[in-house]
């Protein structure tokens, strides 16, 4: 069965193209990929992404059952702050990565992707004996993403101090709102949350307050580029066999933790050795973009398999990301690629963060930013 988000009426409206995502109906631009990529990264855009899911997390015994299902640790943060982790089975194949929203005292949210269903049965599960109660929200919220964002969202609320990874509730123009300073985009961002019953609202007053800057909505497929440029995992790029060591994401586990969901199979991945790697890629500019599901060879041996790409208006690059044994991980190494009408080779890069990779811009100093407007 097709789902659909609140914001279905307004994207017929708008006669924007639509493709499924995991079940649902979404947008897949509102007028083209290559226009919204440059508005965020020029300016500003905004997307809704009610399709992902969002659990509540509350009572007394909610901190310590969270520091077990995440590989990260929540002590890093306090009321008011974000976190990003991953959930793991005990295999530690991935369930989910996540955003922790804690909210206050004993009260947090868990914001994941689009694996509702695995998350909520694996949560559900492991709550199970602790005092902890568990709710699927059904708040939504918009994206609003670019160097101009803090513009926007100044011309209602205060939010030029608001440090990266962090949250405040408002009022914004009578509607109840939580402002997270996160995003996907790798420019300065926010995320905007408040009841469905605004949804349409919210909307209206984002496409108007946007234009002022030459922003607007923006699809689905314009965060896929954004994600390939800035190194951003999603989708494929979680391999079967991975782990956020094998993904590039070892900075995100808390081993110190004396337990969490995962944590001795990867200790014996790290003790022994890790036999796959998630690399950046390149092609020759020419050549046909990086599809992803396409072999990878080593002198006719196949040895890893491309999971996305892209080739990049704004960095001029025919990029993308592959997972490869460990043993062609080097960066300069050159692979094969087998099937499809992508290109005949492409070569191990040393990151695959290729946007902005110590990720200045998306901490930038907003107070700055607007005094250069």
């Amino acid at each position: 069965m097709e789902m659909r988000t609140v914001y279905d009426p307004i994207y017929e409206k708008l006669k924007a193209p639509m493709i499924d995502f995991g079940g649902w109906r979404v947008a897949s631009h509102i007028t083209s990929t290559d226009q919204e990529y440059m508005m965020i990264r020029n300016s500003v855009g905004f997307a809704e992404y009610d399709f992902q899911s969002c659990f509540g997390v509350c009572g007394p015994d909610s901190f310590d059952f969270i520091q077990t299902l995440i590989v990260n640790d929540l002590g890093k943060i306090s009321p008011g702050g974000t976190l990003y982790s991953s959930i793991l089975d005990d295999q530690a194949n991935l369930i989910d990565d996540v955003i922790i929203f804690w909210m206050k005292e004993d009260r947090f949210i868990i914001h994941g992707g689009i694996a509702r269903e695995a998350s909520r049965k694996w949560i559900a599960e492991k709550s199970e004996g602790r005092k902890v109660w568990i709710t699927e929200l059904s708040n939504t919220f918009l994206s609003i993403q670019g160097p101009k964002s803090i513009n926007v969202l100044e011309k209602v609320v205060d939010v030029a101090h608001l440090e990266h990874n962090r949250f405040l509730q408002v009022d914004f123009e009578g509607v109840p709102t939580t402002i997270a300073r996160v995003g996907f985009s790798g420019e300065l961002g926010y995320e905007v949350h408040f009841g469905p019953e605004y949804a349409l609202g919210m909307w209206e007053k984002f496409t108007k307050y946007c234009a002022e800057f030459g922003g607007g909505p923006f699809g689905l497929m314009a965060a896929f580029p954004i994600a390939v440029d800035k190194g951003f995992l999603f989708g494929a790029d979680f391999y079967k066999g991975g782990s956020p060591l094998e993904y590039g994401l070892g900075w995100s586990v808390a081993f110190e933790k004396t337990f969490f969901h995962g944590r001795d199979e990867m200790l014996r991945r790290k003790e022994v050795g890790l036999r796959t790697k998630l690399v950046g890629i390149e092609a020759d500019i020419s050549a046909p973009a990086i599809a992803s599901g396409l072999k990878l060879t080593y002198n006719g041996e196949v040895v890893g398999e491309t999971t996305t790409g892209w080739v990049s208006p704004l960095l001029k690059r025919n990029i993308g990301r592959g997972w490869v044994n460990i043993k062609f991980a080097e960066p300069g190494t050159d692979l094969q690629v087998v099937g499809g009408s992508g290109p005949k080779s492409v070569k191990v890069q040393s990151t695959y963060r290729f946007f902005d990779p110590k990720s200045e811009r998306v901490r930038a100093d907003p107070r700055v930013m607007l005094e250069k407007a």
